[in-house]
């Protein structure tokens, strides 16, 4: 029920991402305080803020352009360190900036 669930959230926010590139649905709208606050604390909400990322990453492998692979594998709680590293620099950017910064990274895209 929770795949469901969470597949369900996901189409809703990859939906409103591609009609609209400045809307995010769901956890990804969250502050990068908010991210760090919850896994400081072993919030629930921590669980689902770490769902959306994964979520958004999956997304993205699936419509990706072809020249932007990412490297394999790509192990779930290096994603989370990555995003935890980012949003203590960066506290006021969104959970949704952090997943693109992310994927810009793993990309080879990331201005340096």
């Amino acid at each position: 029920m929770k795949a469901i669930r969470a597949a369900f959230v996901f189409a809703l926010v990859f939906a409103a991402s591609r009609a609209d590139a400045t809307t995010i649905i769901g956890s990804g709208g969250a502050s990068c305080g908010t991210w760090t606050s919850d896994r400081q604390r072993n919030e629930a909400r921590s669980q689902i803020n770490q769902a959306w990322v994964l979520g958004f990453l999956a997304g993205y492998t699936i419509y990706k352009p072809p020249q932007d692979s990412m490297p394999k594998p790509t192990d779930a709680r290096a994603v989370m360190l990555w995003v935890d590293n980012y949003c203590d620099a960066n506290p006021t950017m969104d959970i949704s900036d952090a997943a693109k910064a992310l994927i810009e990274d793993l990309t080879g895209r990331a201005v340096r």
